[in-house]
């Protein structure tokens, strides 16, 4: 990899995937080249952003679409620093509260600057998406998630990896049965959070702390068609950012491992781990996600792993009743024996289900 980040290389390196997903690497470009390759390629584009918020911000410095008397404020728009490389003017425009586009700006008749009749692409957020059902942007060819991993201090709705899909759904309509190539869905982050609503229903967590674990840059999921690249930050960036003085002050924190270092620095990697069942006896199962998951003990320890055993012990997380059984039989007890280090998981998606058991399950 370059100095930045070029999306579009992966694209074009791996054809028959339909989801490309960058995470890490802050300040290496991730957005930008994603969006100068669409703009550059003349490619119709839906740039999506998590909240109404951010995309009404988003929006800010150019208002909306339909004002005549608009007048430019201040640039927030993703597109502000291609617009300087380029020597272009695209500004981002709202259309209503969470939708917006990018349009191409030239000088009117009377020499004020004025949006193109056509967008170059769409902006909207995955909250806004159940207000806007029946819209058609089906000449987007990407469908590009901003930032899709939530930042600690951010509150988040779990079910963004549905409003996702829902997103993904209804942009493609019918353009594979039509013969066209899948819809491109591009997801960039920086490294915050291995579990988040998204990555949880793509099912490609565990597959991010293998990639961790065993310091992979990229993994393809051929059968699913989904790649994955950890970014790591250029050389000589990284060298420049460590002279900095928010380096010396911040990057031995949490928080400078997650900003500086490229670290999921806010997981714990430590309950994860590969174990024998030698004299272990079977204490319950659970099916989650369609896959069967077997808790074990052995002298007051217990491991949670996809082996086989035949408790009568068993609960379908996919039902809301089992939800709070297993909640009340099990999952609370789990959950303190993993704190007092007493328990350990095959995956980290298992790790995650009992300790953060609230953030996956509504229980009224």
């Amino acid at each position: 990899m370059g100095y930045y980040y070029n999306v579009a290389d992966d694209v074009e390196a791996h054809p028959d995937a339909w989801c490309i997903v960058a995470v890490g690497g802050r300040s290496t470009g991730k957005t930008y080249g994603d969006l100068k390759d669409c703009y550059e390629k003349d490619r119709r584009f839906v740039f999506g952003k998590r909240t109404i918020e951010d995309v009404n911000l988003l929006c800010a410095g150019s208002g909306n679409i339909g004002n005549k008397r608009n007048k430019f404020g201040a640039d927030l728009s993703p597109f502000k620093s291609i617009n300087r490389d380029l020597g272009i003017n695209v500004k981002a425009f709202s259309i209503a509260p969470g939708l917006g586009g990018f349009w191409e700006c030239a000088p009117d008749d009377n020499g004020e600057m004025a949006p193109a009749l056509n967008p170059l692409g769409y902006i909207i957020a995955l909250s806004a998406v159940s207000k806007y059902a029946g819209f058609d942007m089906s000449e987007a060819e990407w469908l590009t998630m901003d930032e899709f991993m939530p930042r600690a201090w951010e509150r988040v709705n779990r079910k963004e990896g549905d409003q996702l899909m829902d997103l993904y759904k209804t942009i493609s309509r019918d353009r594979e049965h039509r013969g066209r190539d899948p819809l491109k869905l591009i997801l960039l982050a920086n490294a915050v959070n291995i579990s988040s609503p998204i990555t949880n229903t793509l099912n490609i967590v565990d597959d991010l702390a293998e990639m961790i674990a065993r310091n992979e840059e990229t993994r393809y999921l051929e059968e699913r068609g989904i790649f994955i690249r950890i970014l790591h930050t250029n050389e000589e960036f990284e060298k420049k950012e460590k002279s900095t003085k928010l380096y010396k002050a911040m990057g031995d924190t949490q928080w400078g491992r997650m900003a500086f270092d490229n670290e999921f620095a806010y997981n714990d990697f430590t309950n994860v781990k590969t174990g024998q069942l030698k004299g272990f006896k079977p204490v319950c199962s659970i099916c989650y996600k369609n896959k069967f998951y077997y808790v074990w003990m052995r002298d007051g320890f217990y491991y949670m792993n996809t082996s086989r055993h035949n408790s009568p012990n068993a609960y379908d997380l996919s039902l809301e009743n089992d939800q709070k059984r297993f909640y009340a039989d099990y999952a609370i007890d789990l959950r303190a024996e993993c704190i007092n280090g007493r328990m350990k998981f095959e995956s980290y998606t298992l790790y995650d289900l009992i300790v953060n058991y609230h953030q996956f399950f509504k229980l009224r």
